[in-house]
């Protein structure tokens, strides 16, 4: 159950992100609307990168450097994807300034994924601190 809460999560957050990148480049790309095609798209993009992450994002286990050149493969395969998935869709033409605008989008999104994952889990944390070090102070009085 827990598994299936994270990915609904980061299901949740990426497609926000998406949406919100989204929006940004139709306004600085002079996009007067958005089709339907686009708005269906925007949920399978969601669906393909969260489960990308779910299988390439590394743990924290080992050196640093590991870790971040882990980080750059995750990030170089969603852009690949997505690069991919919006030359299919339509989003973006396969040439160097789409292929370049993808890049800053997937970077945008992976940005805002990561933030919004991390203070997700910082407030998580700090309940649960909480509650264990009233727990603890109500065991020492007793």
């Amino acid at each position: 159950m827990k598994k299936l809460t994270s990915f609904l999560a980061l299901f949740a957050n990426i497609t926000t992100g998406i949406v919100m990148v989204f929006i940004v480049v139709c306004l600085i790309f002079g996009y007067g609307s958005i089709s339907m095609s686009m708005l269906i798209s925007i949920p399978a993009a969601s669906l393909i990168t969260s489960l990308l992450t779910l299988l390439l994002f590394p743990n924290e286990s080992g050196t640093r450097g590991k870790y971040f050149f882990g980080i750059f493969i995750h990030y170089a395969a969603l852009w690949a994807v997505m690069t991919a998935y919006g030359i299919f869709c339509g989003w973006i033409d396969f040439d160097i300034s789409g292929i370049l605008t993808m890049a800053v989008s997937t970077a945008a999104v992976y940005i805002f994924t990561f933030a919004v994952s991390y203070l997700s889990s910082k407030r998580d944390a700090d309940e649960l601190n909480s509650a264990l070090a009233a727990r603890t102070a109500d065991r020492q009085e007793d």
